[in-house]
């Protein structure tokens, strides 16, 4: 008896379609229709197996055909799987008939007899083109070293090209890695002699075999990477005037002036080695890691006992499901059958700083799932887990935890990028802000007044004058939402920075005097910044004036990288180096490889010659994300050899409290303009003219030149108005 459902997919399927007709493989397949509903133009319909009932939201000939022979918990005929099965052996099948395409299959042209003689020697180029080449595929990939040596791989190599010499494994490991890495250092040296307003990434981290080693990461403004060494401190005692001196060797080898920054998490010796650093190079600012500071945002917020009473809840349901094999495969069953986008449950890891949402993600993704095995197969669930999926509640309070936890989640996505600036972070501190304000309008009142005090604590812990001073320099959004006090806080730091830098009393007073003009959009500042079209780096070009400070200061405060997420990222592709099998790695070995990844990555475009010229600029950076990181998007925090998550508390040298007052003190969240949050490129720093002298006493009184600015800004205003 067939149910209604089959009719309508019996009924789709015998439709006529424009174009080729569709491979015979379809005829043991009922046509699902093409989803129209997202607003997309898709003509791919999908198929769902007349056996067995699977269905594929796009129906693809290869997969289909597999499914015949090898796959179908139902077998077909024996004489249709056998049929099928020699196809899929013969590969005598065209991955495009799905496609219903009416392009025309191009003209045959008959191969010349030259092109199938294959030569069993190469010149000594090529032998060494492809040696960098194999060297590049083993480094950036992470592959096992010994492989080189495998009689498959040798086989491989052998029909792609047979006059390559594969090398012996000893050979890799030493003589191609280190003349590779000889030219990665080359190239990088002089990429670095044309930069300036470096910022220099820190971390540690215990390896798998219990060593102690710290990573120093060379940043542009202009997102590349590049890996100075990576040092073995295993024998050392981890003390800020020790962690100091290793800084100032760093920077000093690369030259100390070309450094703006030093970026590290919130650890107490590094916090400390941070402010040695900047004392004996007051140009050099200590920034904290902003993505660390949300995290353990994301931590106070789990933390409360709602939010706690709901993770627990989730983990508990995930933990049975990833255990039960019965429980597991009914809810891949229903998962599949019901072809639920974004697969099945997620788990909740402490020290992976987006799984929370994850975690409750997966719970309202697979919640018709979980009620259809509780209906149905309730024999395969404890009673914990019946009582958990019977709360009234249960499933509202999951969406509502997952409304708090998104924005978090973007944040920190947004703000590991390379390219994340100062104003980038400010912007998603408001973004957090919003969404917690906005909390209140739900059910749980509590929880949202829980959300908004373990914001404002963590938001008087940091030190945020930075990242607010570079929100006003972005000509996007200037102080739009700023209350009127911020104004005073941005013109204090602004001074404090251009006394740093060396500035006198001339040109703090041209610089507050241009802040206030920029302020007000006076000329030259009045053009208008289109997203998309300019930069921060050329819209401030485009602001020309004689003893342009305030230039100077914007360029530099958008090439500060205020994430050393990177590193994380590099202490996951050693934990790919330094797996099980290859343990015995040591550490100059692993800061060459580390060295030459960081280099290929960051100028792939330049070193890959013929891999994803398709795609365009936005894909082929998604799939260079995708192949040359660890899949599994490992943070290993759990290894860091500082991390706590009370280190505010305990730590010295930076500031605990650098505000008392609350976010809403300096921010109006409210402001219409201000909630069309948009994107923003990355700046390069311009060096000033030298040929401009200032003059007066170089300890100038801030507080002074910054009340002459209100008072002029105010009768700016003024005349403005009138």
């Amino acid at each position: 008896m067939i149910d209604s459902e089959d009719e309508l997919l019996i009924s789709t399927s015998n439709r006529k379609r424009p174009g080729r007709p569709k491979n015979e493989v379809w005829q043991h397949f009922n046509t699902i229709p093409a989803d129209s509903t997202n607003g997309k133009k898709d003509l791919h319909s999908g198929a769902a197996c007349k056996f067995c009932k699977q269905k594929w939201s796009r129906g693809k000939t290869s997969e289909m055909i597999a499914h015949l022979a090898l796959q179908c918990p139902k077998p077909p005929p024996p004489e249709v799987r056998a049929l099928y099965l020699k196809i899929l052996n013969n590969g005598s099948f065209d991955d495009n008939d799905d496609d219903n395409s009416s392009k025309r299959s191009k003209p045959y042209k008959q191969s010349k007899i030259t092109n199938h003689v294959e030569r069993l020697t190469i010149t000594d180029d090529k032998q060494r083109r492809c040696s960098r080449v194999l060297t590049k595929f083993f480094v950036t990939c992470g592959v096992p070293l010994w492989i080189v040596e495998n009689p498959f791989f040798i086989d491989y190599s052998k029909e792609l090209c047979p006059g390559f010499q594969v090398p012996k494994r000893t050979i890799l490991s030493t003589t191609m890695i280190n003349v590779e890495t000889a030219t990665v250092i080359a190239e990088m040296k002089k990429k670095l002699s044309n930069e300036t307003n470096l910022t220099l990434g820190l971390d540690g981290w215990t390896s798998p075999a219990g060593q102690s080693l710290y990573i120093f990461l060379i940043m542009t403004s202009d997102g590349k990477e590049y890996i100075h060494s990576l040092k073995n401190f295993s024998k050392n005692a981890h003390t800020g005037e020790f962690l100091k001196n290793e800084i100032i060797k760093v920077i000093e080898e690369v030259g100390a002036e070309k450094f703006c920054s030093i970026v590290s998490d919130h650890a107490a010796k590094v916090v400390l080695a941070k402010n040695l650093v900047s004392t004996k190079y007051p140009h050099i600012f200590p920034i904290r890691c902003i993505a660390h500071h949300i995290n353990l945002l994301s931590s106070d917020i789990i933390k409360l006992n709602w939010a706690t009473n709901i993770i627990t809840c989730c983990k508990k349901i995930v933990t049975l499901f990833k255990q039960s094999h019965a429980g597991g495969a009914i809810l891949q069953q229903e998962i599949v059958e019901n072809m639920i986008k974004g697969g099945g449950l997620n788990k909740y890891v402490i020290t992976r700083w987006t799984t929370a949402y994850d975690c409750t993600d997966s719970i309202i993704r697979c919640k018709n799932a979980l009620k259809q095995i509780l209906e149905n197969e309730s024999q395969l669930l404890n009673l914990e887990i019946i009582s958990i999926l019977r709360k009234q509640n249960f499933f509202r309070n999951v969406k509502d935890l997952r409304t708090i936890l998104l924005p978090i989640k973007k944040a920190i996505i947004k703000l590991e990028h390379k390219s994340t600036t100062l104003a980038d972070c400010f912007i998603n501190l408001v973004i957090m802000a919003t969404a917690i304000k906005e909390l209140s309008q739900t059910s749980n009142q509590n929880f949202s007044k829980e959300c908004q005090n373990v914001f404002d604590k963590r938001w008087k812990e940091f030190n945020f004058d930075y990242y607010l001073l570079a929100y006003f320099l972005h000509p996007k959004y200037r102080d739009t939402g700023l209350q009127i006090n911020a104004f005073r806080i941005i013109c204090e730091k602004a001074l404090s920075i251009w006394k740093l830098l060396g500035g006198r009393e001339k040109s703090a007073n041209e610089l507050i005097a241009q802040i206030s003009n920029y302020s007000l959009k006076s000329k030259p500042y009045d053009f208008e910044f289109v997203t998309g079209i300019h930069t921060v780096k050329n819209w401030w070009l485009m602001c020309k004036q004689q003893n342009n400070h305030i230039q100077k200061l914007a360029l530099l405060m958008a090439s500060i990288v205020p994430s050393n997420a990177s590193c994380e990222r590099y202490f996951s592709i050693l934990g790919w180096y330094m797996n099980k099998r290859r343990t015995s790695l040591n550490c100059s070995l692993l800061q060459n490889m580390l060295q030459m990844h960081a280099y290929y990555v960051s100028n792939i475009s330049n070193e890959i010659k013929h891999a994803y010229k398709e795609l365009s600029d936005e894909g082929f950076e998604d799939a260079v994300t995708k192949t040359t990181f660890p899949c599994d998007d490992e943070i290993f925090d759990e290894n860091d050899d500082e991390l706590e998550n009370n280190q505010f508390e305990n730590n010295e040298g930076e500031n605990q409290i650098s505000n008392s007052q609350n976010f809403d003190s300096f921010f109006n969240v409210t402001d219409i303009e201000l909630r069309r949050v948009l994107e923003i490129e990355v700046t390069v720093e311009i060096p000033l003219s030298t040929e401009y002298t200032d003059s007066g006493e170089q300890d100038f009184n801030i507080e002074s030149i910054i009340n002459k600015s209100l008072e002029r800004r105010e009768s700016g205003i003024n005349n403005i108005t009138e």
